[in-house]
């Protein structure tokens, strides 16, 4: 059977510059072909359905499915990533929008991101350089990025930035990940287009695009157990393309359930610490040439036990605890959650319309409503109500309009207006005020490039008023205050390509960030985290000027991506321990109190991915940071201590029944946070510790499908440890050695053979 002649061009997703020595394959055959110094390829295929792999090391692989009947042209856009080269099967050749160019993206997605499966958001950003969590027990990890979190860091869960109530250092985000395709992290102050609570970055959880090949039906089904917590989670997803007179609309169902029990460390249980979680999105739109809408409605719900033991009757048993470092309790494994607990629901819905104009400017009008409801119970000892000890509930619609536009002088960019309605509804106890929020905003971003060039340029200004309800408990009276905050915001930066292997990218931006409720108001018992919190209604907005310099070479054996930065932000908000104890009818609680400080944070990540041979993988990622409190000449605290962490991985392909082999380990040190002020603590920082975790994966044909199967162990030497970054630490240790198992089973239904794909 004669062959066809394929060729095409393989290229920088965000510069358009030729990527040299990308190797292009076709899945199923031997060998594969590597792009010249302009970035072309040309091989040959048997007429029929073929797979074709690109892979270049430093970014994200793509898988795409075309149809070769005669010659065809193949074009690839690959997206940087920081990640391991680990296969990704994307059935798509489409790139990222990134909307600030000049800042660090890294992507998490494929195989990274299949591993990840079971956790929570938190958890599941680990394995970015400059990433870590701030935790509250096992079960709550928030995001931090260059030491920053709460509501600093922005997250966007399907381009609808999550409006909860983020301020609680226990709020874990409100996402369920088995929705994401990919998880992109921009690191650095990214308040230009985003708004103030991305003064530190922002993480944006997106669901593939919809089918658009009509007449197809086709899902996916992932389950996940884990030893340690018992954990088992099932999630399903349904899409489809509907054909005939519905040509152009499309949907998508998804589901996800968890149930964990409590979990265990080295040496104990941690009693109460069981969760269960159901999660639901729905997804429909309409697409034509030139315009095109769609909705989108997600809930998630979970219900997480908070650890036994945290809530003492007496001065003396909390500095006993905290003395022991652990329960003084022994537990039987349970799944049952009792008090305390949280029950916390968040619904969202969008709609997005766009309109394609023909001289390649679009149009996006979207327009969002979100509730959040937090329910946080005590134990009946201290509460002998059935009714919850803390209610809120916030409801937060917003409006956006984005223009973009791209000429052929190199020039494109952005603008847009943004709106939003905020309020909060409190009942029981007294912990933060019922409060009324209004937000708008206007920004512009543009570019241009110009041969090895590329120059940008952003603006913003942002207004808020805020009307609180606050109670004033020596008056026995409701305070009303009303607060105006606004702000200017700018970015420069560039990016120069030395060759195209390496490049250079610098940016700076000023941003700022109003206080948020919580830094004002707050002033109760937050159960949760068995402390009593304090805030200051006097507190100033946060100025922050961002530096960063971004190093990133790729080749076809190496890659090295380094990002030096520096941020001074003024008049810092930051909640610190106070040294003494807050005396609640339920017993003794830590106390901190909502201060400001001239801070600044300096820091560097660095990763490297290393394929010297074979299927041979080596990667090595690096977070350092230091942070300075200049108000009071002396460390801030709660800054992440140093990150190592080092892999390797092997890629064997396939052996007998086993496609797409690898086996992979991987050593994760963190030292002992030293740089800390004397004296403003509960407990000295926890000393340094060192995992060590392993996986096993592949590929195995079940009902004509390749199903992808994942064995890992993490904490395999079942280390007793702390975290310096976990709230919980004065009290237990950090989770032991817990294996595994993933499973991911993609179906198809109903299939169009007449299809192909147009790249």
């Amino acid at each position: 059977m004669p062959q066809v002649h394929l060729s095409g061009k393989i290229v920088d997703a965000f510069s358009n510059v030729p990527l040299a020595a990308a190797s292009v394959s076709i899945t199923g055959t031997p060998g594969q072909v590597l792009s010249d110094k302009n970035g072309l390829y040309a091989l040959r295929a048997h007429p029929g359905a073929v797979r074709l792999h690109c892979q270049y090391i430093g970014y994200a692989s793509v898988d795409t499915l075309i149809t070769v009947s005669k010659e065809i042209q193949v074009n690839f856009s690959l997206s940087p990533t920081t990640q391991s080269l680990s296969q990704v099967n994307i059935v798509s050749t489409a790139a990222p929008h990134q909307e600030i160019a000049t800042q660090n993206l890294t992507i998490l997605q494929g195989n990274d991101l299949d591993r990840t499966r079971g956790l929570s958001l938190g958890d599941a950003l680990k394995s970015i350089t400059g990433v870590t969590t701030f935790q509250t027990g096992p079960s709550i990890a928030k995001p931090v990025i260059h030491g920053l979190t709460g509501a600093r860091v922005l997250i966007l869960n399907n381009g609808v930035t999550l409006q909860a109530q983020q301020w609680g250092q226990e709020h874990a985000p409100e996402i369920d990940p088995f929705i994401a395709n990919q998880i992109e992290v921009i690191k650095g102050a990214a308040g230009i287009r985003y708004g103030s609570d991305a003064i530190a970055g922002v993480i944006s959880v997106k669901p593939k695009p919809l089918p658009t090949d009509t007449g197809t039906m086709n899902g996916e089904a992932n389950a996940v157990a884990m030893t340690n917590s018992r954990l088992g989670a099932f999630s399903a997803m349904l899409e489809g393309a509907l054909g005939k007179k519905l040509a152009g609309f499309s949907y998508r169902l998804q589901g996800t359930f968890k149930r964990g029990g409590d979990v265990s460390t080295p040496n104990y249980l941690l009693g109460n610490t069981g969760l269960m979680e159901t999660d639901f999105s729905a997804a429909l739109q309409y697409y034509h040439k030139n315009y095109g809408i769609e909705g989108y409605y997600s809930d998630f719900d979970t219900k997480l036990g908070i650890e036994y033991d945290t809530d003492v009757g007496s001065l003396s048993d909390l500095e006993m605890r905290i003395a022991e470092g652990g329960p003084v309790t022994l537990y039987n494994f349970s799944y049952f959650i009792d008090r305390p607990y949280q029950q916390v629901n968040h619904s969202t819905a969008k709609v997005r319309s766009f309109y394609n104009f023909s001289d390649s400017s679009k149009l996006e009008l979207q327009y969002a409503y979100q509730v959040n409801t937090r329910k946080e119970y005590e134990e009946l000892s201290y509460s002998p109500s059935l009714n919850p000890a803390l209610y809120l509930q916030i409801h937060t619609t917003t409006l956006e309009l984005n223009w973009e536009h791209k000429d052929g002088s190199g020039f494109s960019g952005s603008a847009g207006l943004s709106g939003m309605n905020q309020g909060n509804v409190r009942m029981y106890e007294y912990l933060i005020p019922n409060f009324i929020d209004y937000d708008g905003a206007a920004y512009a971003i543009e570019k241009y490039t110009h041969k090895n060039w590329l120059f940008e340029a952003g603006a913003r200004y942002d207004y808020r008023w805020l009307r609180a309800f606050a109670f004033d408990a020596n008056a026995a009276k409701i305070d009303v205050t009303t607060t105006n905050y606004s702000g200017v915001s700018g970015t420069l930066g560039s990016t120069y390509n030395f060759s195209d292997n390496f490049k250079v990218t610098a940016n700076y931006s000023a941003t700022f960030r109003p206080p948020s409720i919580n830094e004002l108001y707050i002033d109760g018992e937050h159960a949760s985290l068995a402390e009593f919190e304090i805030g200051d209604a006097n507190l100033k907005t946060e100025h922050a000027n961002d530096f960063s310099l971004t190093f990133n070479y790729t080749s076809s054996w190496l890659a090295i991506n380094a990002e030096g930065y520096y941020n001074q932000i003024n008049d810092f908000i930051f909640e610190e321990p106070t040294g003494t104890f807050y005396h609640a009818p339920g017993g003794e609680l830590l106390e901190f109190q909502y201060t400001q400080a001239n801070v600044y944070f300096r820091g560097l990540d660095l990763g490297i991915t290393l394929k010297p041979v074979g299927g041979l993988e080596i990667n090595s990622k690096s977070s350092l940071i230091y942070a300075w409190n200049e108000t009071i000449n002396n460390y801030l605290i709660y800054t992440p201590p140093l990150r190592l962490q080092n892999g390797v991985a092997y890629h064997f392909g396939k052996i007998g029944s086993f496609k797409d082999l690898v086996v992979g380990g991987e050593d994760i040190y963190v030292a002992k946070q030293k740089d800390v002020p004397a004296g403003y603590d509960f407990a000295p920082p926890p000393n340094a510790y060192n995992l060590i975790n392993v996986h096993v994966g592949f590929k195995l044909l079940i009902n004509k499908t390749d199903a992808d199967f994942d064995i890992a162990a993490n904490n395999l030497m079942n280390v007793a440890y702390k975290d310096y970054l976990d709230r919980f630490r004065y009290f237990a240790d950090e989770p032991g050695r817990n294996i595994i198992f993933r499973l991911r089973v993609p179906f198809k239904i109903l299939t169009n053979n007449n299809r192909s794909i147009n790249n």
